[in-house]
């Protein structure tokens, strides 16, 4: 199975504090990688990283066997405040990133009316994003998202403002998308339920290194926080990170 995501050797400093020490790790196509740790232990500046928003001191990124040293196309990056243009519709924030890649309007309409069905957020195109709830924005900033065919997602806490059930269902969307579309994706969180939901693997972070690495065997089940393998990984990783003082 070839890497979608091949990290090695990564290193990144803000001014002279090093943030992110040393990183290697690989997604596999179609993998997930959910990535756990602290706020400050360096998730967020990984994820920017990723996205070719900051270029590393020292190592290396390749995604999809290319180094990466910009923004990639195909690369969708979804953020924790959803960034949304508050000035902008439903409609014209989801066809934003076509405009820009100079798409044909009749293309653009019919790709965003797609997505914004497939959402369930067709009802609320001509809406803003003041008028819309935390769950209604997010579907929004997906959407955005998928409208560029991305085949990989970077998630950066996105669901974290979000109330307990309207986060479950964000989960459990992002799960189908991934089913449906083989999507490979990264997010980065401090709730350990999301981590053992989402993560094929899960990444436990600390200080700017990866601590831990652990395989999720029951990813993938949309049932999984019904059972009881589900609190039994979610404890284990519980005491593993206040072994290591995170919580």
């Amino acid at each position: 199975m070839s890497k979608m995501i091949k990290v090695s050797d990564l290193n990144f400093s803000y001014q002279n504090k090093k943030v992110v020490k040393n990183i290697n790790f690989s997604i596999n196509e179609g993998k997930s990688l959910a990535i756990i740790g602290p706020s400050g232990c360096g998730k967020s500046t990984l994820i920017y990283l990723l996205a070719g928003l900051l270029k590393p001191n020292q190592g290396t990124i390749k995604i999809n066997g290319d180094i990466i040293n910009n923004i990639r196309k195909k690369t969708g990056v979804i953020l924790q405040n959803y960034g949304l243009f508050p000035w902008k519709t439903v409609f014209a924030n989801v066809a934003l990133g076509l405009k820009v890649r100079n798409y044909d309007k009749k293309k653009v309409d019919k790709i965003v009316v797609k997505a914004l069905e497939k959402m369930g957020i067709d009802n609320l195109q001509n809406k803003y994003p003041a008028e819309l709830s935390g769950g209604q924005n997010q579907r929004v900033a997906i959407a955005r998202s998928l409208v560029l065919n991305p085949d990989l997602l970077l998630m950066d806490e996105p669901f974290s403002a979000l109330d307990a059930l309207t986060r479950e269902e964000m989960q459990n969307l992002i799960l189908k998308i991934h089913k449906e579309n083989k999507l490979s994706y990264l997010i980065v969180t401090h709730n350990i339920d999301e981590a053992v939901f989402l993560g094929q693997e899960i990444a436990v972070m600390k200080d700017g290194e990866f601590i831990h690495m652990i395989d999720n065997p029951y990813f993938g089940d949309l049932k999984l926080r019904e059972k009881e393998e589900f609190f039994e990984l979610c404890k284990e990783l519980r005491v593993m990170m206040s072994e290591d003082d995170l919580l």
